[in-house]
């Protein structure tokens, strides 16, 4: 993400302060605000039916591997209601038993993933244009999910015993 140099509210350059707990925040010293370098708040979904699980793929991605739903909060939702709204969007599924999971932090793209996992009874797919498929994928085969995404963290966390498909498995 971009680092932010001016303030967003008077416009001035930001300088670096010293706070008392010892950090260094960008500051505007015309305003006296700080600006903490704070994460977006997003939400991924892990929906199982039966003995499956829901993977996706995005359109743009260049990489082989699947991940799971996910999208970013709106302002006046709340992260339950983001869950379900992102799986009836982009797969067309209504989702029950929904279950706050953990959180993780994604440096790399300044997200706080607030993971859940859902159920549903429905298996016929509908995806949206965001995403290149999506499909059931068995838990007791090795699933296409790059074993460090966050996406295979929250399946390893429910399912410890999970296992990977390899790299060349994927390129077949």
């Amino acid at each position: 993400m971009k680092e932010r140099k001016y303030c967003s509210f008077c416009g001035k350059e930001l300088v670096f302060k010293s706070l008392l707990d010892g950090s260094k925040e960008k500051y505007c010293d015309v305003c006296d605000y700080v600006f903490f370098h704070t994460p977006f708040p997003a939400v991924i979904v892990m929906v199982t039916n039966s003995n499956m699980v829901l993977l996706a793929r995005g359109v743009s991605w260049k990489h082989p591997y699947w991940g799971l739903i996910s999208g970013h909060i709106d302002v006046e939702d709340n992260a339950e209601q983001t869950a379900i709204r992102e799986v009836r969007e982009e797969v067309g599924l209504e989702v029950s038993n929904l279950e706050f999971l953990r959180t993780y932090a994604t440096k790399r793209r300044d997200l706080l993933m607030i993971a859940f996992k859902a159920e549903t009874e429905e298996t016929s797919i509908k995806k949206s244009q965001e995403l290149e498929d999506a499909r059931w994928f068995n838990l007791s085969d090795p699933l296409p999910m790059r074993s460090e995404s966050t996406s295979a963290h929250i399946v390893k966390y429910v399912f410890p015993k999970i296992k990977y498909a390899s790299s060349k498995q994927l390129e077949k």
